[in-house]
């Protein structure tokens, strides 16, 4: 037993001594502007997290990243896994996090990639672990189009983006998560998407649902008289669906209001920061300069409707966005405890309804 014991810790002390040599500082990705757009956009993750929501800035990436340019694709904080399937190449660093070069096969620039993935394939990067795919601005740009104004504004898309990385680092909301994917055939867009798009009651009551929230933190409606009518609304939507389907969708449905909302939430910190702040930029090329607008000086909160209004089948974006925004109204302390003692955010919208009465 003690040699088995001796010959793992020499592995695993082996195995960290060469990933040690493999990391080397390369100053040449910061010449490349799509390192250092990143870079912008990191620092404005953390001077947001470190202000608002503190466990959020401990690490730069809480996931393995695949980022893709037009010339390259790269693969940040990789994992063992990752290590292994790509021959344990060189590694170089960025702001101290190991960075793979990939080879010439993994560039893509054929379509939109924005998402975390997981799979049960072994060939994959997200093998039983959640993986971060996205693009340079320059690429993102490429798809959007006018959609996509500047550097900020992508800035923002990714951070929602590592925002759930961050939600699946905690491994209490990752069990969570795995629990509830067994309740969400399809994923939430076939699963709870499709009775949005298909039924017009549906897509009625989940519109009037969400005015009643909105009207709480913005348009200062009785706390109390709101919610007791939205969670009337929605008790009587769901079960609807229950009766006539025989699906209980409550499950998927709170487990993507908390965590599609949360990410929203984080952007509206981001884009209230931006209206007010210059972050750090030093190493921007003027050319990269030019790629920032300051297209949120002025903004208002309470005035974005395209965090607050429903717009799409994924209604509970903003369901949860809205519900963040009334526990912020309210002053809830709830990020501290989000994610690891509660995966519900009804949970606090309740404890705070029963403090009002």
């Amino acid at each position: 037993m003690k040699k088995i014991l001796f010959t793992t810790i020499l592995l695993v002390t082996l195995s960290c001594a060469d990933t040690k040599k493999n990391i080397e500082e390369d100053k040449s990705l910061m010449d490349q502007s799509y390192f250092r757009h990143l870079s912008y956009l990191i620092n404005i993750k953390n001077e947001v997290a470190q202000e608002h929501w503190p466990d959020f800035a401990e690490n730069d990436f809480y996931a393995p990243v695949v980022y893709y340019s037009k010339e390259n694709a790269f693969v940040l904080n990789p994992n063992e896994h990752i290590r292994k399937i790509t021959d344990r190449p060189q590694e170089l660093s960025f702001n101290k996090v190991p960075v793979i070069k990939l080879s010439e096969t993994y560039t893509d620039t054929t379509s939109l990639k924005f998402n975390n993935g997981m799979t049960s394939d072994s060939t994959s990067f997200a093998y039983m672990q959640p993986v971060l795919y996205f693009q340079s601005f320059e690429l993102t740009k490429k798809f959007l189009q006018d959609d996509l104004v500047d550097i900020q504004d992508w800035s923002i898309m990714v951070i929602h983006e590592l925002f759930h990385s961050y939600e699946w680092s905690i491994p209490e909301m990752f069990e969570y998560a795995e629990t509830v994917s067994k309740h969400m055939p399809g994923g939430p867009d076939n699963f709870l998407g499709s009775y949005h798009q298909d039924l017009e009651w549906y897509k009625e009551s989940v519109k009037q649902e969400n005015e009643l929230l909105k009207e709480i933190w913005i348009d200062e409606a009785d706390l109390i008289q709101n919610l007791n009518k939205y969670n009337s609304l929605r008790n009587q939507r769901i079960e609807r669906i229950k009766r006539e389907y025989d699906v209980d969708i409550r499950i998927a449905e709170d487990y993507e209001i908390t965590i599609e909302g949360q990410a929203r939430y984080f952007e509206s910190l981001v884009k209230r920061y931006l209206s007010k702040n210059v972050p750090e930029a030093a190493f921007l090329t003027q050319e990269d300069k030019e790629g920032i607008t300051n297209m949120f000086k002025g903004y208002e909160v309470s005035k974005d409707k395209n965090l607050s209004d429903i717009f799409n089948n994924r209604y509970y974006y903003p369901m949860g966005y809205n519900i963040s925004m009334i526990l912020e109204k309210y002053n809830v302390d709830y990020k501290n405890s989000i994610f690891r003692e509660e995966q519900n955010i009804h949970h606090y919208l309740e404890e705070l309804k029963n403090s009002q009465q």
